[in-house]
């Protein structure tokens, strides 16, 4: 009896966790955002993307607009089955700014063949085969 009675104060102790003091949220941010993409078209879906989003993202990254991004996928049947991230230094780097949509833009246009038209069409052509089905901005926790 004497045990139980200490355990249930230690537990009790303990139950009452401090932001800053036991754990703090990370400055970065990430958004994460959730698609559903017909099995018979992921391969084309992340062809796609390549040829879109993450030329995008990746002349971000360059441009220190952002801190990362990434491409996830399941091998399972179920959907969804695509996870995008994109990891900003704080939640000031994640407000829309002109100049970088600018910046963004020119050098994707200096860099790459693909016509305006040819990525409208490819862009278009997602809402066929993905269903978006979630989008959060979330960050990491640290524990001390």
């Amino acid at each position: 009896m004497k045990h139980l009675l200490i355990l249930s104060v230690f537990l009790c102790n303990t139950a009452f966790a401090e932001i800053y003091k036991d754990y703090e949220p990370s400055e970065q941010h990430i958004q994460l955002t959730v698609i559903a993409v017909e099995s018979n078209y992921l391969d084309d879906y992340l062809v796609n993307l390549n040829k879109t989003w993450v030329r995008s993202m990746e002349v971000m990254k360059e441009l220190g607009h952002i801190v990362d991004y990434g491409v996830y996928t399941s091998d399972s049947a179920n959907n969804p089955n695509v996870w995008l991230t994109i990891t900003y230094e704080n939640m000031a780097a994640m407000q829309p700014n002109e100049a970088h949509y600018k910046e963004v833009n020119a050098i994707l246009e200096e860099r790459y063949e693909e016509s305006e038209d040819e990525l409208n069409t490819i862009s278009k052509g997602y809402e066929e085969i993905r269903k978006m089905v979630d989008n959060q901005i979330i960050n990491k926790v640290n524990f001390k």
